[in-house]
């Protein structure tokens, strides 16, 4: 596990990603903390709708994904739980999924993810960085934190479940 590359996703990567996103679904430790998307939703974010970074070990096996989503307009964009402008709709980019094995777990992947996305994101258009977290999802939460997010509004998303929207300004 010493040598984990960060590069971005291809399609070939889907079926990989598609069981690691299953993995998280079984062991999460309570099922509110994550929602997984269908097989078309990680493929069309390999590059069309945003870009997925995968993060794989020196045998090629991918420990990670983490899927950075161009919502646009879309009524799904948190920009406007935020209460943004037009002008800073069109420049939000979604943090959308971050998942990483079980036996990669605690190595520092999602924190690297962030970098990598957001170095990624620096020669764009886009400029507000969101995503969603479980308030109770201490682990997700603080790699957030630590990735110099702050906590912008706690509400009820995706049919009611609780969200905290964490928000990072380029």
């Amino acid at each position: 596990m010493k040598h984990i590359t960060i590069k971005r996703a291809e399609q070939s990567d889907v079926d990989a990603i598609m069981e690691l996103m299953q993995e998280a679904v079984d062991t999460v430790k309570v099922s509110d903390w994550f929602l997984p998307d269908d097989r078309q939703y990680v493929s069309e974010h390999i590059i069309d709708r945003g870009f997925t970074l995968k993060a794989v070990n020196s045998s090629n096996e991918i420990l990670g994904f983490f899927i950075v989503d161009f919502p646009e307009r879309s009524k799904h964009n948190l920009g406007y739980d935020l209460d943004y402008d037009d002008d800073k709709i069109r420049k939000v980019a979604h943090m959308d999924y971050a998942v990483v094995t079980s036996k990669a777990r605690g190595l520092g992947l999602q924190r690297r993810f962030f970098e990598e996305a957001e170095k990624q994101l620096e020669d764009t258009p886009y400029e507000y960085f969101l995503g969603t977290v479980h308030p109770d999802n201490i682990y997700s939460r603080t790699n957030f934190l630590k990735a110099g997010y702050r906590e912008a509004r706690r509400m009820s998303k995706y049919g009611g479940m609780q969200r905290i929207i964490m928000e990072k300004e380029k």
